[in-house]
């Protein structure tokens, strides 16, 4: 069996939690992010702008419980930060960043300085253009080391995804388009804990794609891929190879998206360590292990009235952490995302969600359901299942005023018989000092396994891309009060969440 050493439980605490509070409907071209527990200093919160959208963040916060520990010590933070999302299609370069990373630094040193959030950008050089591409995409985000603890930088592992390669595009009839891509990807990891789970490897892999086109709405694809993971640990590490086949259908109305598609995975591992009775006893051999399983997701997005939007997704895939976050980004509506762990091996990951998203001139509410079970392959001592809640409701004051308060609750069963349940509650109140410059003030609450934290900061952000001020249009003419009609709602417009909490 696998012979990773375990890690004992720590008690720590981040010290700031992350919020996704998105709540302008973004155009059906733009990106949307998923929403993470890993948005730094709610960043992403209420009235964010819509369209294309980039700033610098920098801001102070205070938590009175640094370690997250008992009568634990405050801390003071700083950060400094890259916010938003932007994208653009060109003749000959297309390019897209999603980002909510940030340096942090604790005034009190009670943990070193060190990067936190995501950050997912891509680029395609269109050497000839409609048939020959170089894409190359790179993808930060973190993983928990020990999932009995807290989240704290002692208990947080980098992980940053460099992928690159050749993208060739056919398209033999009017309705049909073949792709075939082949990818190269390094995984780097690295964490100032000493509980640090070395997981970095090599990746080679390709993919062919075939659309038919039905009509200009609705098409039906085949894929296939395959991928070899090489790690450079290979003690604490098994190196695997995943083959998968799809079929789906795509659907992209006005009101409504949807996305069915069905398949099967091969997973081999390479090296597994089997117990095997010898003459000298029981002895460990090295032997490859395959695993094959069906795969499926199901994205349903539809806008039910012209203020209200219902997302609907459920999916089983057998992916490992790397892929799955950058999964995410693929979802119509991103929806609440747990934290995932620092292992090397695949993980079935079964996902079921719900979002229901209110939204009218200056008053916007977003409610969101998510369970997810996780089976790990070599060690099941890891497997979990979460179950999540949030609910968020905004309030647009004036024109340079805007209001959030919002609640989530998180429990988590692991396999070791234990379980925790954790809460946060937030309130923040943006000030649009000018067309491109805004002040935020926050306060947050957080609650794990009987231990409690309060932060209170504020932050200062600067637009390099994009409009300023952010929300529908209202009380023009004059000072008199005249509304519009509020923003329309688009089935890929992001949804609104707090962040895990623990």
């Amino acid at each position: 069996m696998d012979k990773r050493p375990r890690m004992d439980p720590r008690r720590c605490h981040r010290g700031v939690w992350g919020l996704s509070l998105t709540l302008a409907a973004l155009p059906a071209a733009a990106q949307v992010s998923p929403l993470t527990y890993q948005n730094v200093f709610f960043d992403q919160a209420t009235n964010a702008h819509p369209g294309n959208y980039l700033a610098v963040d920098a801001g102070l916060f205070y938590t009175d419980n640094a370690t997250y520990v008992s009568n634990g010590s405050g801390d003071t933070l700083a950060e400094v930060g890259l916010i938003g999302n932007t994208s653009q299609v060109g003749p000959t370069l297309d390019y897209r960043i999603d980002s909510d990373i940030a340096a942090l630094k604790y005034l009190h040193d009670t943990y070193p300085l060190e990067p936190t959030g995501y950050f997912d950008a891509s680029a395609d050089l269109k050497i000839v253009p409609g048939a020959f591409t170089w894409v190359a995409r790179e993808t930060y985000s973190e993983l928990v080391i020990d999932p009995y603890a807290p989240v704290t930088p002692d208990n947080l592992e980098g992980l940053n995804t460099i992928a690159t390669g050749p993208r060739f595009t056919l398209r033999p009839t009017l309705r049909t388009t073949v792709t075939l891509q082949g990818i190269y990807s390094y995984v780097d990891s690295h964490s100032p804990s000493p509980l640090y789970v070395n997981i970095d490897n090599h990746r080679y892999g390709g993919s062919l794609r075939i659309d038919r086109a039905f009509s200009s709405a609705a098409s039906l694809y085949l894929k296939g891929a395959y991928e070899k993971v090489d790690f450079n640990d290979q003690a604490i590490n098994n190196n695997f190879s995943v083959a998968d086949g799809v079929v789906g259908y795509k659907y992209r109305g006005a009101r409504t998206w949807l996305d069915v598609s069905a398949g099967y995975t091969a997973l081999r591992e390479f090296n597994v360590l089997v117990p095997v009775e010898s003459i000298v006893g029981t002895v460990e051999r090295p032997t490859t292990r395959t695993d094959n399983a069906p795969n499926w997701a199901v994205d349903l997005s539809r806008v039910m009235t012209p203020a209200q939007r219902i997302a609907l997704f459920g999916s089983q895939q057998l992916v490992d952490a790397a892929t799955l976050f950058q999964l995410n980004f693929e979802q119509a509506v991103p929806s609440l995302t747990p934290p995932q762990l620092a292992v090397g091996d695949p993980v079935t990951n079964r996902v079921y969600g719900l979002d229901w998203r209110f939204q009218a001139l200056r008053t916007a509410l977003d409610v969101a359901l998510l369970d997810e079970r996780q089976r790990f392959e070599l060690d099941p001592s890891l497997n979990r299942q979460l179950r999540d809640a949030a609910a968020l409701l905004a309030r647009q004051l004036s024109p340079v005023l805007n209001w959030d308060i919002g609640l989530h609750y998180d429990h988590e069963s692991l396999s070791a018989a234990r379980s925790f349940n954790a809460t946060s509650a937030i309130t923040s109140l943006r000030w649009h000092v000018g067309s491109r410059l805004a002040l935020r003030f926050m306060y947050a609450h957080t609650r794990f396994e009987g231990i409690n934290d309060n932060q209170v900061g504020v932050t200062v952000s600067y637009v390099l891309i994009g409009g300023g001020v952010p929300g529908p249009a209202f009380f023009q003419g004059g000072g008199a009060a005249e509304e519009t009609q509020p923003p329309a709602l688009s089935p890929v417009a992001p949804m609104s969440t707090l962040p895990q909490p623990h």
